[in-house]
This record gives structure tokens, sequence and C-alpha cells, in this order.
């Protein structure tokens, strides 16, 4: 903390006299209680090693699982790296056709949350880790409830190879199938075949017709179907 500045005091330690903190090759120790621990993987970059570091956030992340109630589910999403780092980290977006929500590092924690909230300390859903990448924290995600915090164990954040493991769950065929109000729409829903491209990073599906082809894909904060002329939107 602050008021322990100057102090032989603090929550993390290495033993070391070099002058830079980054130059130790030393293992760093961390608090628990009322002792230290050896954290052996626990390092402190500067300059090329802190700039590769921040180059390996990936391109692309996801905030996939169930949360409780189904809290904030609605705004879960995949979002695209930004090119400005916010408060020294990479941060990221998902343009919606109403909104923008983005995903951020602030503080002590990681939250996600409307474009105005960028760099703030407040969000709908966050984890409390400083590592660089959200997808790397292995701390429970937490989303909000109205106004407190409620843990989402099953909630993750994934990134590439992880990110292209769960894309690849999406099935090859699906159907919309069942009544609807007055029959509306009923002689549009059908079966659907997997596209092969991605659509606003999600999976995407067709149905040819003989007279015009109808989609299904995500956009915003909802998975459509219509028209292939209003595909993303």
């Amino acid at each position: 903390a602050a008021a322990e500045l100057g102090q032989s005091r603090g929550l993390v330690s290495v033993r070391d006299g070099c002058l830079r903190p980054e130059a130790s090759t030393v293992t760093w120790r961390v608090g628990d209680g009322p002792s230290f621990v050896d954290a052996p993987e626990l390092r402190c970059l500067a300059g090329g090693a802190l700039a590769a570091e921040r180059a390996k956030a990936a391109p692309k992340i996801a905030l996939v699982g169930p949360t409780e109630e189904n809290e904030q589910a609605d705004k879960i999403r995949v979002f695209t790296k930004r090119q400005e780092l916010v408060n020294g980290y990479a941060a990221y977006e998902k343009r919606g056709w109403m909104s923008t929500t983005m995903l951020w590092h602030a503080g002590q924690h990681w939250f996600f949350g409307a474009a105005a909230e960028l760099g703030q300390s407040r969000g709908l859903v966050s984890v409390r880790d400083g590592c660089l990448r959200p997808e790397a924290s292995t701390v429970t995600w937490r989303v909000g409830d109205g106004p407190s915090f409620v843990d989402a164990p099953e909630l993750r954040c994934l990134a590439g190879g992880a990110l292209a493991a769960e894309r690849a769950k999406a099935a090859p065929k699906i159907a919309l199938v069942g009544p609807t109000e007055e029959n509306e729409q009923a002689d549009k829903i059908r079966v659907f075949t997997k596209r092969q491209e991605l659509v606003n990073g999600y999976a995407a599906y067709e149905k040819r017709g003989w007279m015009s082809t109808t989609m299904l894909w995500h956009a915003g904060q909802h998975w459509f179907f219509g028209a292939a002329a209003e595909l993303g939107q």
C-alpha cells in the first residue's frame, strides 16, 4: 500500500540489491497470511520483454459460459483487440448495432462494460487479476447482480487455440422448429447448414432456396435469422 512506501514490508518482495527490479534473477515471494511463499513464475518485465508480452495479446477473445441466473448473459460475446492500449494493457471491443462494449484492465481488475466506462474501475463483469492478458487469468470471473457481484465459476475467457476449439463445436446443421404466434414467419423456419466463414466472430448458417438464400448469424447482442442481404447486421 502507499502508506508503506519506503518501509521494509509489503505484499510481494524479492531479496536483491540490483538497481532495477526487472534485472533481478532471484525468485519473487508473495505474502500468504503471516508468511511469504515463493512465486517462481512471477517475473518483472520492462522494455522489449514487456513489449513482447503485450504483443502476445490475442486479436480476438471471447467470454463464454453460463452465469448465475443468466446475469449479463446477453452481453457476453466475442471481442476484437483495439490498436490503443488502455492503462498499459491491451483492450478489446465489440461493436453492436446500438452500442459498443469493451473489455479493459483498470486498477486490480479486468472489466467488461459500456464504452463510456472504458479505462475506469467499474463494469458489468470483472476478474481481479493483474495478468497482462485476460485469457491468462486463473481467477473466477464475477458478474453484476444488481448492486453486488456474484461468482461465475463457469465463465471463461478464451483466445487462440482454446477459442478455435470452442468455435469448432458449432454444429454442421441446425434447425429452428416449433409454432409461432399466428404462424408468423413459419414458412421461413427451416434447417440451416454452417457456412465456412465466421460472421462477427461467430459461426453462421445458411439455407439456399430456389429463389433466395436465408441466413442465421450473430450481431450485437442477438442471434438473427433473415435475408442474405442482411447478413452480419
